[in-house]
């Protein structure tokens, strides 16, 4: 008995302790342009240009008609989608989000035949962490919000496809109910995976992966895909194209009809009555077939009604249905395998993005890993966003994208990592600074402010800045402590250190424009800034700094390492003909300070001193990518040429030299160079002529 009330249909909702009560709503978040990557000399000058009242005056890159590459949290790179005018525009979402609370999110790469393995960076490892601190419940925490912004930004005719494995599947397919509405449920899609699997003893193998498909609306944009029979039912294709028409080309006879009744199917045809529930065809397209000579009319005495010719040299396969036996997962020698742990087929991508999706419409991916999605899209001329929080996802991707001559990208920082779901000790953030502080040898200032003094060797009294471990450290964070610093504590300071926990992509190079830009107002703050990087294993360190006699005895191991450093040899400029010069130029000395690699193992140690010596030998091991914007305008670096390492079986060590052939006139260059770590740098130098 119900009282009276109504009952609501498809009322069943997934409920867990911590589930969010609203959907996040969007927040004035700045993307920041850390390149813009050309990769392809032809669309140099085709980039789409807007103009901005500012300062200078300057062009501006159009974000809206570009493709898009973020660095940073997905949750907070959404958000700041809908506030630039995306809600509604991407017309399909794949996401791959990680399955597993004990995956490796470590990256292995071979260099010069030795393998070594990169451990994730400190906000990588905290999110990754945090996905699945609190076992299910923590990782559904990430993705239902996630999933509700990715609504929003889908258009009315998109689509979604979220894949998944055994692990939370079941769990998913409620949320995306819920989300998304049941009744815009189109599809699980079985993906068979590999062949076979080593079976434990109490269970079966498992060699499938399940991808949940749902459109926003019933509205849906589908384009029908085909798959051809294998070699093994040849001859019962040929079968089956058992007709033969006055050209002798061979058909097969197929069924044209509606199995469902509809009134305005219901119509007679050249004198053969419709069947019961009418034809599968309108009139118009019935009319159109028998023109194109598609259509076959058997004897009407037999009381058969007309059938479709399919034509056996016109064949393009069977539609496909939603177990997919036929793409395989990358094996360890094809030519696609970056030594990526997630890296999906690109078989499997072509697919999803062709049916689900059409030239020029935006294709995204918010968690792109080795960026297959990004790459498969660029191909298809798809546009695309992607968002990854890992540096390696975001090198990977550059690299692979340049390799292929893509149209110019954007790369973009989103910084303010959600520092609620970021507790390094259990305890509130500015506890974790103040201990971070004593360990570097710092007393702190106050509570709030990550602010502390230290005495150096040298005897000069030093103003030490920590981090937040949920964004990195920008430029104009620096350049407001740098200015902050000359007037602190009455006398000010001559030295700024800045502890790290990572940094925005290009910090050196922005740095150096905002502190000449502050100086060419005649307030540049005198002061000498060091930035250094909080090392990876600190983490450890907090867990056992109980006590001020715990710091005292930590301090002396933890090493706070200076940014790496690039020295450029002067560029060497060759006069040509018709007002044109070569420009050559080549890097002279990069040194990382340190490499992170886990030291914690026998192996790690042999890793970390192997790779150290090669280093030393040959710096250009540790460069991954680096790039040369020819005519720098002082803020937006273009990245117009590029070297970079490559991935996978195609990895090689880096040339250290560029030349090209530009006019002859006074120009300032910038390079960019990113390691194998993710670390970056930049420099900036004046042509005369």
């Amino acid at each position: 008995m119900n009282n009276g009330k109504v009952r609501k249909k498809d009322s069943a909702r997934l409920v867990w302790d911590s589930k969010p009560r609203r959907a996040p709503n969007p927040k004035d978040i700045e993307f920041q342009t850390a390149e813009i990557v050309i990769p392809n000399p032809q669309y140099k000058d085709k980039l789409p240009l807007s103009f901005r009242d500012g300062l200078f005056g300057e062009k501006e890159i159009d974000k809206q008609r570009m493709n898009r590459l973020i660095w940073g949290d997905n949750l907070l790179a959404m958000q700041a989608l809908l506030s630039q005018g995306y809600e509604g525009k991407i017309n399909l979402i794949y996401i791959d989000p990680p399955f597993d609370s004990k995956a490796d999110y470590s990256h292995k790469m071979v260099i010069e035949g030795n393998e070594f393995t990169k451990e994730p960076s400190i906000i990588e490892r905290l999110a990754y962490k945090d996905t699945w601190a609190g076992g299910t419940d923590s990782y559904l925490d990430m993705l239902y919000p996630r999933l509700q912004l990715m609504k929003r930004l889908l258009a009315d005719n998109g689509s979604i496809y979220v894949h998944l494995d055994w692990h939370v599947g079941h769990y998913m397919k409620l949320i995306l109910d819920e989300v998304f509405g049941l009744e815009n449920f189109r599809n699980e899609i079985i993906w068979k995976r590999k062949g076979g699997s080593a079976n434990p003893q109490n269970r079966l193998g498992v060699v499938t992966d399940s991808i949940f498909w749902y459109s926003k609306t019933e509205k849906i944009n589908f384009n029908q895909q085909y798959i051809l029979e294998s070699n093994e039912v040849k001859e019962y294709i040929e079968e089956r194209f058992n007709n033969m028409d006055e050209k002798g080309r061979r058909f097969m006879k197929s069924p044209i009809v509606s199995p469902n009744p509809r009134a305005n199917l219901i119509y007679e045809y050249k004198g053969y009555k419709p069947p019961k529930n009418g034809w599968s065809i309108s009139r118009e397209i019935m009319e159109l077939w028998d023109k194109e000579g598609k259509l076959y009319f058997p004897p009407k005495e037999q009381g058969e009604r007309i059938y479709r010719k399919i034509y056996l040299d016109e064949y393009i396969g069977q539609p496909i249905q939603n177990l997919w036996t036929d793409i395989f997962v990358i094996n360890p020698v094809a030519n696609e395998r970056l030594n990526f742990d997630t890296q999906k087929p690109t078989a499997l991508l072509e697919r999803i993005i062709k049916a689900s999706s059409n030239e020029g419409g935006i294709v995204a991916d918010f968690f792109p890993g080795s960026g297959t999605t990004l790459s498969v899209a660029e191909r298809l001329n798809r546009r695309w966003i992607g968002c990854e929080l890992g540096k390696v996802g975001i090198q990977v991707t550059r690299a692979r994208l340049v390799e292929q001559l893509a149209k110019p990208f954007l790369i973009e920082n989103i910084g303010n990592y959600q520092r609620e779901m970021i507790y390094l000790t259990g305890g509130r953030i500015w506890e974790m600074q103040q201990l971070i502080l004593k360990l570097y040898g710092a007393t702190p200032r106050d509570k709030l402010s990550g602010l502390g003094i230290r005495k150096a060797e040298d005897g000069i009294e030093e103003l030490v800045y920590v981090g937040y471990p949920d964004r990195p450290v920008s430029a104009g964070k620096a350049e407001e402590l740098a200015l902050q610093a000359q007037k602190l504590d009455g006398m000010g300071y001559k030295r700024l250190i800045i502890l790290g926990w990572d940094y925005e992509y290009n910090y050196h190079q922005a740095l150096d424009a905002r502190m000449k830009s502050v100086g060419a107002h005649g307030n540049a703050p005198k002061i000498e800034i060091i930035s250094r990087d909080i090392p990876p294993d600190i983490y450890d360190y907090l867990k056992k700094a109980k006590t001020e006699e715990d710091i005292e005895a930590l301090s002396d191991k933890v090493k706070f390492y200076e940014r790496p450093y690039l020295k450029m040899n002067i560029p060497r400029v060759k006069d040509l003909k018709d007002g044109k010069v070569e420009i050559d130029l080549s890097i002279k000395r990069y040194v990382l300070m340190d490499i992170p690699i886990s030291k914690s193992t026998k192996k790690g140690q042999e890793d970390y001193t192997a790779l150290m010596k090669i280093a030393k030998d040959n710096f250009a091991v540790l460069i991954d990518y680096w790039a040369v914007d020819w005519d720098y305008d002082g803020f937006t670096f273009k990245s117009q040429w590029q070297a970079f390492r490559g991935n996978g079986k195609k990895a090689k060590t880096v040339t250290t030299e560029a030349k090209e052939v530009l006019e002859k006139k006074k120009r300032t260059i910038a390079v960019r160079v990113v390691d194998i770590f993710g670390n970056d740098a930049g420099a900036v130098m004046e042509i005369e002529r």
